[in-house]
């Protein structure tokens, strides 16, 4: 056996497949796998601040055709009956769009505790995480989480972006983006798990 040490160009391969054995990138694509949901969610929204709307301007046209209002009257209340329809359409649309992601999140908490088993896998890749830059998502709570085997109670959409982001950097990551030190570190972070198996 050879004692030659391991390029950087081999390690970071090396890194590079170890993470694509550990992550589904397909199942944790939460935008693609959401998207056809919340359209639908809005198409329902739309339908049911529809439905309310003519309802009840059925209710007013009625009542102006009985004369029991005026002209005056039925014009303002084409504009006030905007307000109830528009809030049962956002209504709506918020729980059609719950209905519609709740499977995708839960299939991605569940693969979420497949990867992190006891031990954690994201923080490992910590040198590298803390290169990225992502609104609104803080990667230092992540890796925390990752480590004390709390990741799969993050919200499910941090975590894919997170993830997709740290594969995107791993593929077209030069030595711009990480130094050797930052491939040695996540490489030394896996070295517990080399020793059991």
């Amino acid at each position: 056996m050879s004692n030659k040490p391991v390029s950087r160009r081999n390690l970071r391969k090396a890194i590079l497949k170890r993470f694509e054995q550990s992550f589904d990138l397909s199942r944790l694509d939460y935008v693609r796998r959401t998207k056809a949901g919340q359209d639908r969610a809005k198409l329902i929204g739309v339908f049911a601040a529809m439905l309310v709307y003519f309802s009840l301007f059925g209710l007013v046209f009625y009542s102006w055709n009985q004369h029991w209002i005026d002209d005056s009257a039925m014009n303002k209340m084409g504009w006030i009956l905007m307000v109830p329809a528009s809030v049962v359409g956002a209504v709506a649309w918020l729980i059609a769009a719950n209905r519609f992601e709740f499977p995708v999140r839960q299939d991605i908490r569940y693969h979420i505790d497949d990867f992190e088993t006891a031990q954690g896998m994201l923080w490992r890749y910590q040198p590298l995480l803390e290169k990225l830059t992502l609104k609104k998502i803080n990667i230092t709570e992540l890796i925390e989480a990752s480590r004390n085997d709390r990741l799969v109670m993050m919200a499910p959409e941090d975590v894919c972006a997170t993830i997709r982001a740290l594969h995107g950097l791993l593929t077209q990551g030069g030595p711009a983006l990480f130094t050797p030190e930052d491939i040695a570190a996540v490489a030394a972070n896996f070295a517990d798990l080399e020793d059991e198996a």
